[in-house]
């Protein structure tokens, strides 16, 4: 129900990063999060349980569901960078390089970055897993029990709304802020309330409309695209604006998804794409550095950049889901069933 959905959002990340358009990567790490904070609050409290042996199968899980795949892409990552040059990569994004101490390299290995703002963290084989530092903090808190009752999750969104309005008012900026583990806090308890209040946002989205959710969630990014095109110096309002919109929506559209999703694609389509949405997250800056150093002479980016590096990032995406996670996704079905 939420494969299709994740693998739009993770195309719309490559094409923020290697098309340089605007704000719908941020756009879609929150909607990630907002989804996170939902999927694994639903999972402990129905299929896991709150006891030490539901927490060890359920941190297990999320151990297979990340880390082969993701050891797998890191290791063609690296080849990547030997192959072009650690400098090279550099070029196409300074933080693409390989580790040059053990701190570094561990903080790659896992993908646990010590820092407040993981985004900042200056060594990082797969740029993009500042964002799954964010989400395996998150995944450990709730596992144990952050968002285990109504009331314990809103007194979590209430803090999560506290620091980000505090945020605001220290700064100046009313933005949703982006790359900090305090800021993402927001979007996934945003997520774990809407799995608690599921009932009564459902009841909101049946009377919206699913059609105006959805237009109203593209239109959303598609006029703040337009407006950094055609209004450059007033963007960054209209930016703002659509971050806390694209916050609303995406809890709307994580209900809608979960409620009338298999009515719009077939269970296979949705498992495919859903599968593949993982590994293109993680690896399409290497797949578009390898484009780039193929098919340019200065590790430019462009168009024919991206639809190349696309091609190179799904193609090994799904070579990595046939010959590697199909195997562990049958290990995760044991673990579940107990």
């Amino acid at each position: 129900m939420f494969g299709v959905y994740r693998f739009i959002l993770a195309v719309n990340v490559v094409i923020y990063h290697v098309l340089d358009v605007a704000s719908i990567g941020p756009y879609a790490v929150y909607s990630f999060f907002v989804l996170s904070g939902f999927l694994m609050t639903m999972i402990m409290n129905e299929s896991y349980g709150y006891s030490l042996d539901g927490f060890k199968r359920y941190a297990l899980n999320r151990f297979l569901r990340l880390y082969p795949v993701y050891w797998c892409l890191l290791l063609l990552g690296i080849c990547i960078i030997l192959l072009i040059g650690n400098e090279v990569s550099g070029v196409f994004h300074a933080k693409m390089i390989l580790p040059n101490d053990f701190a570094s390299a561990i903080a790659n290995v896992t993908m646990i970055y010590p820092a407040f703002e993981p985004v900042t963290y200056p060594v990082r084989i797969s740029p993009a897993t500042w964002a799954l530092s964010i989400e395996i903090l998150f995944y450990v808190l709730i596992g144990l029990g952050i968002s285990r009752t109504r009331m314990i999750t809103l007194i979590w969104l209430f803090a999560s709304m506290c620091w980000v309005g505090g945020n605001m008012f220290q700064t100046g900026s009313f933005s949703t802020g982006y790359g900090n583990v305090l800021q993402a806090a927001l979007p996934f308890s945003l997520g774990a309330w809407v799995y608690h209040y599921r009932k009564w946002v459902t009841s909101v989205v049946y009377k919206i409309g699913m059609p105006l959710i959805v237009c109203l969630y593209i239109g959303n990014i598609a006029i703040v695209v337009l407006c950094q095109v055609l209004i450059a110096d007033k963007a960054w309002f209209v930016s703002l604006i659509g971050s806390w919109l694209n916050l609303g929506l995406s809890t709307l559209m994580t209900v809608l998804l979960f409620e009338q999703g298999s009515r719009f694609f077939s269970k296979k389509v949705d498992r495919v794409l859903g599968d593949l949405s993982f590994p293109i997250y993680l690896f399409h800056w290497s797949g578009a550095a390898l484009a780039s150093w193929l098919i340019t002479e200065d590790m430019s980016k462009g168009a024919l950049v991206f639809t190349l590096g696309l091609l190179i990032t799904v193609i090994i995406s799904v070579l990595v889901n046939i010959y590697v996670n199909e195997s562990i996704e049958r290990i995760r079905a044991r673990i579940r069933q107990g």
